[in-house]
C-alpha cells in the first residue's frame, strides 16, 4: 500500500526529496561506497578497498587486515537524502569476506540494501569474487514493502606490476517481489584497467554497459602527494560530472572527502571514515 496523497499534500515539502528518491531508485547505484571511488569517476573494476564487497567483490581477495568503515554521501541538493553504508571486512584466507549496509530515505520512505561477499585468490595474479545483494523499502505499516535479492560475479588479473584488468557483472540474476522496485535488478557489466607510473601514480579507465542505456566510461587518476595523503581526480560521462578527493592515512585510520560536480543536478560530496585492525 502506498502512502495516500493527502499525506504528501500536508508535507509539500516532501515533495523534493521523494523526486530525489525516485531518481536513485531509477539510478540504482547511490548505495554510498568509499569516497575515493567517487572521487576517480565511479572507475572501480580494478580496485580493491573498502567497497569491493558491493562494487568488484574480486577486490576482496587483496585484503589483508580486519577492517571497519562508514561511508556518506549527499546526493544532489536536499539534506534529507543522505545515503550512508556500514561495512566489515575480514580476511579469510585464501580471500576475505565482506559485508556492506547501505540505507537511504526519508520519513515514512526508506529504502535499504546488503551485500554479503567473497573474494577469492586463486593465483597470486587472479582472483575471482561473488556476492549476494539483498535490498528492501519500507513505507508506514508495511516495514518490507518491497524486497529482492540478486547477485554480482567479478574477476581481476594483474598482467605485471603496472597493469591490472578487471571485471564485473552486476545483477546477472535476481528476483524482486514487485516490479515497482524492478529497475535496482538491470543487469550491468563493467570492463576496467588501471595502469601504475611514476610510482606513485595510478590511472583508472572503467567501461560500464546496461541495457537500453548509454555506455557510460569513468577515468581516474590517483596520485601521492606524500606518504600519507592521496590526491584522486576523476570524470563521468552520464551523468557529465568532474571529481576530487583526498586520502589522508594516519597509523590505522583512513580519511576520504570527496566532490562531484554532476553537470545536471549540482555538488554530490562523500565522506569515507574506515579503522584496519
Amino acid at each position: 500500500m502506498n502512502p495516500p496523497s493527502w499525506w504528501y499534500l500536508k508535507r509539500p515539502g516532501m515533495l523534493i526529496p521523494v523526486f530525489f528518491l525516485s531518481l536513485i531508485s531509477a539510478q540504482g547505484q547511490f548505495h554510498a561506497g568509499e569516497a575515493s571511488v567517487a572521487a576517480a569517476g565511479e572507475s572501480f573494476a580494478t580496485r580493491s578497498g573498502f567497497s569491493s564487497a558491493m562494487l568488484n567483490q574480486a577486490g576482496l581477495a587483496r585484503i589483508r587486515r580486519p577492517a571497519v568503515a562508514l561511508h556518506h554521501q549527499q546526493p544532489f541538493l536536499t539534506g534529507e537524502v543522505s545515503v550512508s553504508s556500514l561495512v566489515f571486512q575480514l580476511p579469510v584466507s585464501p580471500g576475505a569476506f565482506g559485508f556492506n549496509y547501505s540505507s537511504w530515505g526519508i520519513r515514512g520512505l526508506r529504502h535499504s540494501a546488503a551485500w554479503i561477499s567473497y573474494g577469492l585468490d586463486l593465483r597470486p595474479d587472479l582472483s575471482v569474487g561473488m556476492g549476494m545483494h539483498f535490498h528492501f523499502s519500507s513505507i508506514p505499516g508495511e516495514p518490507f514493502h518491497c524486497w529482492g535479492a540478486s547477485c554480482a560475479l567479478g574477476i581481476q588479473f594483474m598482467v605485471n606490476d603496472d597493469l591490472s584488468l578487471g571485471a564485473h557483472v552486476m545483477h546477472p540474476a535476481g528476483w524482486s517481489n514487485a516490479m515497482t522496485d524492478g529497475r535496482i535488478q538491470e543487469m550491468m557489466i563493467t570492463t576496467g584497467i588501471s595502469y601504475s607510473f611514476f610510482q606513485k601514480a595510478i590511472f583508472y579507465a572503467d567501461l560500464h554497459i546496461r541495457s537500453g542505456d548509454f555506455l557510460q566510461t569513468g577515468f581516474g587518476l590517483e596520485t601521492g602527494i606524500t606518504d600519507h595523503v592521496r590526491l584522486c581526480l576523476g570524470m563521468h560521462n552520464v551523468p557529465l560530472s568532474l571529481a576530487c578527493g583526498v586520502e589522508v592515512q594516519h597509523h590505522s585510520w583512513s580519511i576520504q572527502i570527496a566532490s562531484q560536480y554532476v553537470i545536471d543536478h549540482g555538488s554530490i560530496p562523500h565522506a569515507s571514515l574506515a579503522y584496519t585492525f
